[in-house]
């Protein structure tokens, strides 16, 4: 069999890959996408889309800490302009939204970690301030009388993200760029190793190799990519809230056409993306209604499981391996936060030229030596 040939190949179809795929493009390179669609479920399709950057910042994430939060920042700035060019150049509707978020609590002691994480997030020079409940009450009239302290987090955003995938799509028609439907099985090792086969016996060649898979691809056989499931559910909700909430025990997100968000549970390790816990749906059901009462009652519009791309320190894995391929992946909650500023990042790796902020962080070496491929 005679195998196809690209330039490069990207090795993932979701926020990151696609995203890359973009960017690559506007700087003249030729790409393909592969994407393993149902078989490896991109968590993009189950993510609720917060581009919040000032709850992303804690000992979850280990040495990175710093560098996640500005990774996130970085690209939270961006993206009003790259909503708005996407949506131009599309015509698909991505549902951005900078009515800014309130992270929430009910007791001292949750009042007392939000100040703390404000505390941080202003040293690193975020937009944040706490708020009593009366003031966050001041924002969002329908919050329960219960919310004793907010941090308000004026600048965070928040856009649709199966919008945002089908835009994407789009443009990358438009330009050109073959989307292959199939699960790449092997990719091989050193950097003259040019073949790589699908699922389907089907062999391509590539001079540069990307890998953006997810959390059951790539990476995941030496465990440094792993899956961590979600659940969440939509309710139909018409200007309940008009922002972001995060509670205690749920995330609230309003999205277009009387859409609500709440999410999510995290599970480490099971691959069942299919079954979605009615116990787990229930108690974030009841998380949200205890901090907007009048959602308690609102219609079930769908229920979803997802699979984060979980690594042993929280940060994404972004740059090259020992074997030449290029890694951007890793970014378990926050890839479609990460997208604009990652794609611009490693295209430029890619290409040859000087990233615009520093990879080292992220880079795969950060882990022990003998499990980077």
């Amino acid at each position: 069999m005679t195998a196809k040939g690209f330039d490069i190949a990207i090795i993932g179809g979701g926020v990151i890959g696609l995203t890359l795929a973009r960017a690559l493009c506007d700087r003249g390179a030729k790409l393909a996408v592969f994407d393993a669609g149902a078989d490896v479920p991109q968590a993009t399709r189950a993510a609720a889309g917060m581009l919040a950057p000032s709850f992303e910042y804690g000992e979850e994430f280990g040495g990175p800490a710093e560098a996640v939060y500005h990774l996130g920042a970085r690209s939270l700035a961006m993206w009003a302009d790259y909503a708005a060019a996407l949506e131009q150049e599309t015509g698909v509707f991505v549902d951005y939204r900078s009515d800014g978020a309130l992270g929430l609590s009910y007791r001292d002691e949750q009042t007392a970690a939000l100040a703390e994480q404000a505390a941080q997030v202003k040293r690193l020079g975020g937009d944040v301030e706490m708020i009593s409940g009366d003031e966050a009450r001041e924002l969002e009239p329908a919050l329960s009388a219960d919310i004793a302290a907010a941090l308000h987090a004026p600048k965070d955003t928040q856009v649709d993200p199966r919008r945002v995938m089908a835009a994407l799509k789009v443009s990358l028609n438009r330009r050109g760029v073959e989307i292959i439907q199939g699960r790449v099985l092997s990719l091989g090792d050193g950097e003259t190793i040019r073949q790589f086969v699908t699922a389907e016996g089907d062999i391509y060649e590539a001079n540069r190799k990307v890998l953006a898979t997810g959390a059951v691809g790539g990476l995941t056989s030496r465990g440094l990519v792993y899956p961590v499931k979600g659940e969440a559910t939509a309710i139909a909700s018409e200007s309940v809230i008009t922002r972001v909430l995060r509670a205690p025990g749920a995330y609230l997100c309003p999205k277009a056409e009387g859409r609500l968000v709440i999410g999510a549970t995290e599970e480490i390790g099971p691959f069942d993306h299919h079954s979605v816990s009615p116990a787990a749906v229930a108690g974030l059901r009841a998380n949200a209604a205890r901090a907007v009462p009048a959602l308690g009652m609102a219609a079930e519009l769908e229920r979803w499981a997802g699979l984060r791309p979980g690594t042993p320190d929280g940060a994404p894995i972004m740059g090259q391996d020992k074997n030449g391929r290029y890694l951007a992946l890793g970014h378990y909650r926050n890839g479609v936060l990460h997208a604009p500023a990652a794609a611009e990042a490693m295209a430029a790796l890619i290409l040859g030229e000087t990233p615009a902020f520093d990879l080292a962080p992220f880079s795969i070496s950060r882990f022990s030596s003998g499990r980077d491929g």
